[in-house]
């Protein structure tokens, strides 16, 4: 009987990061990954941020617990740390294990394996080789990588469970992730998503993100960066004239999550911007970066959002014209300063919000994608015939170049959410 695991991850890019680097944790300890029925252990990785991740949450646990293995389930991440009880009450076989740092620990003791340490709740080791395994279940450990560089926030929105979840903000030590990035290029990971839950406010060893982000390229030659999600207040000059003058290495796309694009709702969100600032800083990007990716994040039925407020923040969003929006319904989160504001908005009225909101936003993503016919981007190319550009864009590519290859592709067709494009240079 091997010492089978699965992980299945839920959830944000920090997510992610914390789920590759719990399996290559796993398989340095001598684990192996598995298909989730003939798993040992399957491992789940929770999310909290609304209603429906928790329903995921939950049956992503019922249905580890129904394998043909009659595996241990062990529970961790964010919906764990908030309500440990009601995930260990889904079975016997689960394991609730809040601290996400104890978690491969956990795993390792129930599959019999010698533990190999603990995991630093930032940044959890086990950095060696991994690519070559074929590992199962591992969405980061190829051609692209998540690196988690911070964790935690101190923003406290009124919304939000996810500070009760994670704690404060703290940050990966910069010459820590500086070793990880260059063993990634080592590796041959052609691009590092640099991911946290603000990283923004990314402060260590005298670094803060963008002296980060310039010692990160100037230690790696080939790798180029991505940012993710950036509270629209940290996206500074410095960084955004860092971002236009880098020619690609660090991705000129930003996720500035704008939430509501009403300044009244804005207040109540506890937001630390207003829409003139977020139409600002948009802009001052713009001028530098003129193909610049722009995406964001907005909530639909926020308590007390009037149908006046919603229709402010969908002009607002019509202006902005972003690339892409992420639409959300409002999902209450028991203790959280919005849990107690009224009226609560119907949910059929915020059902008609979020679909208009949506429909929309389609439209402004096929303008987007219209408008870049004939643009050249590099495109990473992640499996045969598809890849990503630096707008952050898929792209459907003809066979030839090989999964690691960064290649100059002009656009040339789009349809629904798919971009199409000519190779016309690879690099080395």
């Amino acid at each position: 009987m091997g010492a089978e695991f699965f992980v299945c991850n839920l959830g944000c890019k920090v997510n992610r990061a914390e789920s590759d680097a719990l399996v290559r944790t796993l398989v340095a300890a001598g684990a192996a990954a598995a298909g989730r029925d003939e798993a040992k252990v399957v491992v789940v990785n929770t999310c909290t941020v609304t209603g429906e991740a928790e329903a995921k949450a939950r049956k992503a646990i019922r249905q580890a617990l129904a394998g043909a293995c009659d595996p241990w389930v062990v529970a961790t991440g964010c919906a764990v740390a908030v309500a440990p009880e009601a995930y260990a009450a889904l079975g016997a076989r689960v394991v609730v294990v809040p601290e996400k740092d104890a978690a491969a620990a956990r795993a390792l003791e129930l599959l019999g394996c010698p533990q190999a340490g603990c995991n630093d709740a930032c940044a959890p080791p086990a950095d060696g080789p991994l690519k070559a395994q074929g590992l199962k279940g591992c969405g980061t450990l190829g051609t692209r990588r998540i690196l988690k560089i911070q964790d935690g926030c101190d923003n406290r929105c009124s919304y939000c469970i996810v500070h009760v979840a994670r704690g404060p903000a703290c940050s990966v030590p910069a010459s820590r992730i500086a070793v990880q990035l260059r063993a990634a290029e080592e590796e041959g990971v052609r691009e590092a998503v640099l991911a946290g839950i603000d990283i923004g406010s990314y402060l260590s060893e005298g670094k803060d993100l963008c002296a980060l982000v310039e010692g990160l390229l100037a230690a790696t030659s080939k790798l180029r960066l991505r940012l993710s999600s950036l509270e629209v207040q940290h996206a500074s000059d410095r960084l955004l004239g860092l971002m236009a003058a880098s020619d690609g290495r660090l991705c000129a796309h930003l996720h500035l999550p704008l939430q509501s694009g009403c300044d009244r709702t804005l207040a109540l969100m506890r937001r630390r911007y207003d829409t003139a600032l977020f139409a600002e800083r948009a802009a001052r990007a713009r001028a530098l970066m003129p193909r610049l990716a722009l995406t964001t994040d907005v909530i639909v039925g926020f308590p007390a959002e009037r149908d006046e407020d919603f229709r402010e923040s969908r002009a607002f969003c019509e202006h902005m014209s972003f690339s892409r929006i992420h639409v959300f319904r409002y999902s209450l989160r028991p203790g959280t300063p919005a849990a107690a504001l009224g009226p609560a908005v119907p949910p059929e009225e915020k059902a008609e919000r979020a679909q208009a909101l949506r429909t929309m936003a389609a439209a402004m993503r096929r303008a987007d994608l219209v408008g870049r016919l004939g643009d050249v981007e590099r495109v990473l190319v992640e499996r045969s015939g598809q890849g990503t550009s630096e707008s952050y864009l898929r792209v459907g590519l003809p066979a030839g170049p090989l999964p690691g290859a960064l290649v100059a592709v002009r656009f040339s067709a789009c349809r629904d959410t798919l971009m199409y494009g000519t190779p016309l240079q690879q690099e080395d």
